[in-house]
């Protein structure tokens, strides 16, 4: 395993490898999500190169002696909660408060207070990117209604869309109008569930 990302190899030896080439560490490493896999104990196992640059930056977590630490203990309470009821579904969770609050996610990779729990961070004060998948092929939208519904689901408003790429607001009213059509929604929080499935968001 790569030494350099703290890859154990007792957690991914058994993973078979066809051509020698570890292809899980450089996928954990160049993954764009701040991830980390810990103990149910908060002693860090793995950790991405993001994941330590948001934990160097934040002012509610940290790495400290090979464990995930806290700025304070409501931080550290809180973490070691969502941290302890990770199970194989994904768990969310808020540690810490206003512009510096983290989103963690966590799911357990094995049974035991002892295993390992996957960890993913994301700062809440961090504009949010949207990754969509071809709306146009599988919807039938055009590229212009697919720029618009990429900045619906990032909380913009039709007004603010159309200052922004230089359109008339009816213009973008005309294109939230077909495109909800085409996809078969009538609000913005069911344009947002018929396309979660469609969507990365970092």
């Amino acid at each position: 395993m790569n030494d350099d990302l703290g890859l154990s190899p007792s957690l991914f030896g058994g993973i078979a490898r066809r051509d020698g080439q570890d292809w899980l560490a450089l996928w954990f490493s160049q993954d764009a999500a701040a991830r980390l896999i810990v103990r149910r104990d908060l002693t860090l196992l793995a950790a991405n190169r993001n994941a330590v640059s948001l934990l160097d930056a934040s002012s509610v977590l940290g790495l400290r002696d090979g464990a995930i630490t806290a700025r304070d203990r409501k931080a550290l309470a809180d973490l070691t909660a969502i941290v302890a009821a990770a199970e194989s579904v994904a768990r969310f969770g808020v540690v810490g408060a206003g512009g510096g609050a983290l989103l963690v996610e966590v799911f357990a990779l094995a049974e035991g207070d002892e295993e390992a729990v996957s960890v993913t961070l994301r700062d809440l004060s961090a504009p949010v990117e949207i990754d969509c998948a071809d709306l146009e092929s599988t919807f039938g939208v055009t590229p212009g209604e697919h720029q618009v519904l990429v900045q619906l689901l990032k909380g913009y408003s039709s007004r603010e869309i159309a200052v922004q790429f230089g359109k008339s607001i009816l213009t973008v009213r005309t294109h939230v109008k077909r495109a909800y059509g085409k996809i078969g929604v009538k609000t913005r929080g069911q344009l947002f569930a018929r396309l979660q499935p469609y969507l990365t968001i970092r």
